[in-house]
C-alpha cells in the first residue's frame, strides 16, 4: 500500500462505517466466506459489485468483514511510517504483521478490537489495568497460527458515548497516525511487555469521551 492507496481506502472506510451494523448478524463460517474472494477485493466499489447478488444479511456480513480487515491493514501501514517499524515482507506469512526496532523478538500481530461486554461495567479499571482483558483475548479469540500463541498488539477502541461510535474510531486515522508514532518512539526506550504464556502482549487504547474528545492510553510494564 502506498500513500495514495491509503488515502483512497481511508475515504472508503469512513463511508462504510456509516453502513455496517454494530453486531455481526450472522456467525462467521467457511461456507459463507467461500461465496466471494473477500481478500482479493481492494476497493469499496469492488466489494459492492462482488456482493450485489447476495442477500441483505450476507451483504452486511461481508461489508463488516472487509471493513475490519482493511482497518487492520491501515493500522499496519501507519505503524510502518515510523523508521523503527517494518512490515512483514511475506504477505502470505501469518506469524506476524510488524516488527519493532529490527528485533525479531519484537514481531507482533496487530489486532483491532473492542472491549467485550464482560468488561464494560468497569471500563476505567480495565484501561488502568488491562491484564484481565489480555488474558480474555488470548483465551477466547487470539491463539493465532497453529494454536501457537503469537505476540499481539491489541488496538482497543472504546466510546463512552455510544457503542456504535467504535466503528468510527477504527477509521479515525488522523488521530492514529500521531498515536502510533508516539508508541513506536516509546518502544525505542521501553519494551517490557506483559507475557501470556510464550507470547508478548501490549495494548493501545483509543477512547472517545463523553465530551466528544478522543484520548489514548498505552499498556507496557515498567
Amino acid at each position: 500500500m502506498n500513500v495514495q492507496e491509503f488515502n483512497i481506502l481511508c475515504n472508503d472506510l469512513q463511508l462504510l462505517a456509516r453502513q455496517i451494523p454494530l453486531k455481526w448478524g450472522m456467525v462467521q463460517n467457511n461456507k459463507t466466506d467461500a461465496t466471494i474472494n473477500l481478500f482479493g477485493i481492494k476497493t469499496f466499489a469492488e466489494l459492492i459489485t462482488a456482493i450485489d447478488a447476495l442477500s441483505d444479511i450476507e451483504k452486511a456480513y461481508f461489508k463488516r468483514r472487509w471493513f475490519l480487515w482493511q482497518c487492520s491493514k491501515c493500522d499496519e501501514f501507519l505503524f510502518c511510517l515510523n523508521d523503527n517499524v517494518l512490515a512483514n515482507p511475506n504477505k502470505k506469512d501469518q506469524t506476524y504483521d510488524i516488527e519493532f526496532n529490527r528485533n525479531i523478538e519484537l514481531r507482533f500481530d496487530v489486532k483491532g478490537t473492542v472491549i467485550p461486554k464482560q468488561f464494560r461495567h468497569n471500563v476505567l479499571e480495565i484501561i488502568n489495568n488491562p491484564v484481565p482483558l489480555i488474558d480474555f483475548f488470548y483465551e477466547h479469540q487470539s491463539k493465532g497460527v497453529r494454536e501457537n500463541y503469537q505476540n499481539r498488539l491489541f488496538i482497543v477502541h472504546h466510546s463512552f458515548r455510544l457503542q456504535e461510535r467504535e466503528m468510527y474510531l477504527r477509521c479515525h486515522f488522523g488521530f492514529k497516525i500521531n498515536l502510533y508514532k508516539q508508541y513506536a518512539q516509546l518502544l525505542q526506550k521501553k519494551n517490557s511487555f506483559y507475557n501470556y504464556k510464550t507470547a508478548k502482549a501490549s495494548i493501545v487504547f483509543i477512547i472517545e469521551n463523553q465530551d466528544k474528545t478522543i484520548s489514548s492510553s498505552f499498556f507496557l510494564l515498567n
